[in-house]
């Protein structure tokens, strides 16, 4: 009776222990693809670094003034009242964390683009996603540092950033964004990824669709982060 007992119990464990690592399983599913430390990725070609410097801010402030906000903004002021008021008074829609991107606390600036600029970084993102899938990779989300900036935050940032305009910048009008160049999450995963592997595949991606007129792109040396604005 006592060995029939035992047997049961330790039965029950096994089916216990095998439901347990299935539960984990489940609920933690190892992810599909490569990790990217185990991927080659060619570093930039001689034409590809040229194609990431052949636009200055010159070019993105253009762009950016003729197609953005009509002036800049003074402040952060106007953004203390609601989100959705403020997106309704000067037309721009909320840059939120997905599955494409995440939004870190944003120091100097404000989560905000106008409609059309939203939709290239999800087009971006989309692209990104779709070549690491081509590649058998993981999926990677890339982080934004710098979104739209008040003429207040522009003054801010030149304290730490000499390289900060001191007058005008693109940030002002709603069409540009800052992408980190190294920092990456893996999906599901909020600890940070750094590589320049994955800044290689995005950057290919940014220079397609900067030659397909979409926008302009620079390669920031000294602040580590790509510079895009949306044509």
């Amino acid at each position: 009776m006592k060995r029939y007992s035992v047997r049961k119990i330790l039965v029950a464990a096994v089916v216990l222990s095998l439901i347990i690592v299935l539960i984990f399983k489940l609920l933690n599913p190892t992810p599909k693809g490569k990790s990217i430390d185990k991927f080659s990725v060619p570093v930039l070609t001689k034409d590809e670094k040229r194609a990431l410097r052949r636009y200055n801010n010159d070019y993105h402030l253009e762009v950016a003034r003729v197609k953005g906000l009509k002036e800049p903004l003074d402040s952060r002021k106007d953004d203390k009242t609601s989100v959705k008021a403020f997106c309704s008074r000067y037309d721009l829609v909320e840059i939120t964390d997905n599955e494409y991107y995440e939004i870190p606390h944003l120091r100097n600036s404000l989560p905000y683009l106008q409609e059309s600029a939203k939709e290239f970084l999800d087009l971006l993102g989309e692209r990104f996603c779709d070549q690491l899938e081509e590649s058998g990779l993981r999926k990677y989300r890339f982080s934004i540092s710098s979104i739209l900036r008040t003429l207040e935050d522009q003054k801010s940032l030149r304290k730490s950033n000499v390289n900060a305009t001191p007058n005008s910048s693109s940030h002002y009008y709603g069409r540009t964004f800052d992408i980190v160049q190294t920092r990456y999450f893996e999906r599901d995963n909020s600890t940070p990824v750094y590589t320049y592997r994955l800044r290689n595949i995005l950057l290919r991606e940014l220079i397609k669709l900067q030659d397909e007129g979409k926008c302009y792109v620079l390669l920031e040396r000294q602040t580590k982060c790509i510079h895009v604005t949306v044509r």
